[in-house]
């Protein structure tokens, strides 16, 4: 490998000392310094002076033309030799420095007396015979083929005082044949003529090489520009399926966040219905027990009242004895004074027995009269105490008659009292009973209510279920929107801060009649104009909240004038008028620039049908594009867009999320200015349903075939996605009796066998984009009884 490196070496060099008049050191030089690249050492070697050399150390030397003629060597003219490819070029022309020094210290020594030892002499001898032999063969190679022999060429040599290019001029006029030299010539010219058309040849085959390596490297770069415009289609579908996958998780995580939430809820709400139910069923038990206590009051009323009627009936008994005591008494005293009456009687008779004795007896007459005086006395005395007696008798028995009758009416009262307490006691045994009848059909009643109300609030979450995600179907599509007009509102009232409102500034656009793509503006400010102040006005697309994105604007001077702005792609424009930099003053309405453009949309199933027309003599171009947009969304944020054709219809896929959408059109060259839009509603149709033979009736029995057909277009359909039979109560979504994977499909029918267990139940459809265990729909219900024989 090193000797073919050489070869290729000295093949270089010799082909430059061909073509130009330089050294070959220096040659050597700056094929080194250009890593042997021979087409930039050639450029620097034609840039390089040419040091002139003394005639006695230069050979003769011939610059190659590039004419093809053969005339151009003479045939008397000596061709210069190439020098060997093996060795360095101070051979050729004369000894290095070094070289003469000891050729020098040689002679000297020579000439000095034989002072040396025999065995320098004997080195020096071998170093002269091997420098002898190497010229030599120098000298022959650079000659070529003669009829010399080696004494005879060192004769030479040494005669023209060691020159080799002397020595070669000389062996060459020695044996100079005009015809030899004439057909080496010929031979030579017919050689390079061959190398030429070999370079030439190959120059071409080069060029086509390049050429096709030039080809293949195009076709390489559009290959690899067409990969990467792929790549970068397919990074930019990849980041918005991304972007769409992650809205859904974030959609999914609003749903179960609000899921969650709306659990809770109807957790706390069930919790405060139970304790509403608890607080009632305690305020009733607190009812009853009052009620208890207030019966029992009454009751302890009615015996303390019993009691009091006892008590009050002992004391009237003990009256009664009393009166009867007084009875007695009175009676016995009045016996007494019956007897006391009887023996007075008794004593009257005795004293008319005595008086008549007295009267019989004469003696003692005036003792008798005065005793009779005295007696009379004591009996008028003794009458006045009878009366006085008979008195109070009469006034005890009126008393005894009054206690007698109030006796009666007491007992009479008490009776009535005491059959009054009995028939309250019986009123309020009936009234507990019938309170604790009531308060048993209000429970019974209470359990069948809740029962009822559970089933109620069951069917009711469902459609909370329905009408939540609804709703937050309707946020996610209606939130940003409120946002965005919370912003546009706040930015609006921002520049109606900063805006000078004056009825007096006016600012009208137009549309020029010759040019369709210029605008004219008609400014007055009025007395508004303040001299000194720079006024400037810009046309904006209209949908573009900043002032500092203009598409153009010119700088105006005067109250009142008009400008115009040419050369404005199509789109929908307004005028703006400032003072000083960015203080707002005044807009112009908007105002359409370019062919108008008639918009249909038609949802077709899972995709939409768009039909367009651009109202101009070229019609749509193939650069027009169209995309698809939530209400809110700005123009750089489409769902999904295509490049118009020239058919006039266009087909897209349907979003999945049910809402309002825009279709909105945009002219080439126009970027993000929608020269017409139109809205469309995307409908959930989306379902899950129960079949039967009888639609009517849906009734199995335990173990029977049935058949779920199911719709679902709102959620990109998957294999996980499955169907489960669930009885209607069963809110755990986990607790399923039956269940089945779908086949990827949007729509289908799968087989079931109905539960052994008798109730009613419900077909559920769990799409996996939004949870796995979150039931995207609910079927009809069904109900299972066991057939009747």
């Amino acid at each position: 490998m090193s000797s073919n490196h050489d070869f290729d070496i000295e093949e270089k060099i010799a082909s430059l000392i061909l073509a130009f008049s330089h050294k070959r050191e220096v040659i050597l030089e700056v094929l080194k310094r250009n890593n042997y690249g021979i087409d930039a050492s050639a450029l620097e070697l034609s840039e390089m002076p040419v040091v002139e050399q003394p005639p006695s150390h230069q050979p003769p030397q011939f610059r190659q033309s590039n004419n093809n003629n053969n005339n151009n060597y003479p045939s008397n003219r000596q061709i210069p030799q190439q020098p060997p490819p093996q060795y360095q070029q101070y051979h050729q022309q004369q000894k290095p420095p070094q070289q003469q020094q000891q050729q020098q210290q040689q002679q000297q020594q020579q000439q000095q007396p034989q002072q040396q030892q025999p065995q320098q002499q004997q080195q020096q001898q071998q170093q002269q015979d091997k420098e002898r032999s190497e010229l030599i063969k120098d000298i022959e190679n650079l000659i070529g083929n003669n009829s010399l022999d080696q004494s005879t060429i060192y004769a030479v040599y040494q005669q023209s005082n060691k020159s080799i290019d002397q020595t070669i001029k000389t062996i060459k006029e020695l044996t100079f044949d005009p015809n030899e030299e004439l057909k080496k010539i010929e031979a030579e010219i017919e050689m390079r003529k061959k190398e030429e058309e070999a370079m030439l040849e190959a120059k071409k085959q080069k060029e086509k090489q390049e050429q096709l390596k030039l080809t293949e490297q195009q076709r390489i770069e559009r290959e690899q520009k067409q990969r990467m415009e792929r790549a970068e289609r397919e990074q930019q579908q990849r980041l918005r399926e991304e972007y769409e996958r992650r809205l859904n998780m974030e959609l999914q995580k609003k749903l179960e966040i609000e899921r969650q939430e709306q659990e809770l809820t109807r957790r706390k709400q069930l919790e405060l219905e139970q304790i509403m139910i608890l607080k009632k069923q305690e305020e009733a038990g607190l009812r009853i027990l009052q009620e208890q206590r207030e019966h029992q009051e009454k009751v302890r009323l009615a015996k303390e009242k019993e009691e009091e009627l006892k008590k009050r009936t002992m004391e009237e008994e003990a009256r009664r004895s009393a009166i009867r005591a007084q009875e007695i008494a009175r009676m016995s005293k009045q016996q007494q004074l019956e007897e006391e009456a009887k023996r007075l009687e008794q004593q009257k008779r005795q004293e008319a027995e005595f008086i008549l004795a007295l009267e019989t007896k004469s003696k003692e007459a005036n003792l008798m009269q005065q005793q009779a005086f005295f007696l009379k006395q004591k009996e008028q005395e003794n009458l006045q105490l009878i009366e006085k007696q008979k008195k109070e008798i009469y006034e005890n028995q009126i008393q005894i008659d009054i206690l007698k009758l109030k006796e009666m009416e007491s007992q009479n009262q008490s009776k009535s009292m005491l059959e009054k307490a009995q028939q309250e006691i019986q009123d309020l045994k009936k009234r507990l009973a019938d309170g604790e009848t009531k308060f048993n059909q209000e429970t019974v009643k209470k359990t069948s209510d809740e029962e009822e109300l559970k089933k109620q609030i069951q069917e009711l979450e469902q459609q909370k279920d329905v009408l939540r995600k609804q709703i937050q179907e309707l946020e996610v599509v209606q939130k940003p929107r409120l946002e965005q007009l919370e912003q546009e509102l706040k930015n609006k009232e921002l520049e109606l801060h900063n805006t000078i409102i004056s009825n007096q500034v006016s600012l009208a656009s137009s549309l020029e009649e010759n040019s369709t793509d210029t605008i004219v503006v008609h400014w007055n400010l009025e007395n508004k104009f303040e001299d000194g102040t720079p006024y400037w006005i810009g046309v904006f697309p209209t949908h573009q909240p900043k002032n500092d994105r203009y598409l153009s604007f010119k700088h105006i001077e005067g109250k009142e004038g008009l400008v115009s702005f040419p050369s404005i792609i199509p789109g929908h424009y307004e005028a703006r008028l400032f003072k000083d930099k960015y203080t707002l003053i005044q807009k112009s309405s908007s105002i359409q620039v370019g062919p108008s453009v008639t918009l249909s949309a038609h949802v077709i199933g899972d995709e939409i049908s768009v039909t367009y027309k651009v109202n101009s003599e070229t019609g749509a171009n193939t650069k027009d594009w169209i995309g698809i947009y939530h209400p809110i969304q700005r123009n750089k944020h489409y769902i999904e867009s295509l490049y118009a054709s020239t058919s006039g219809t266009i087909t897209f896929k349907s979003p999945r999320i049910p809402g309002l959408y825009e279709i909105r059109y945009f002219l080439h060259p126009t970027k993000y200015n929608e020269q017409a839009k139109i809205s469309f509603e995307i409908i959930d149709n989306d379902k899950i349903q129960v079949l039967s033979e009888s639609q009517s009736c849906l009734t199995l029995s335990p173990d029977q075939e049935f058949r779920v057909e199911y719709v679902v277009n709102t959620t990109a359909p998957s294999s996980s996605d499955w169907v489960g039979i669930f009885p209607v109560d069963e809110i755990n979504n986990k607790h399923y009796i039956h269940s089945k994977y779908t086949t990827s499909a949007a729509s289908g029918e799968l087989t079931f066998r109905a539960p052994l267990k008798t109730g009613d139940y419900e077909a559920r459809f769990f799409s996996y984009a939004k949870g796995k265990y979150i039931a995207h729909k609910v079927s009809n219900k069904f109900s299972v009884f066991p057939q009747s024989n």
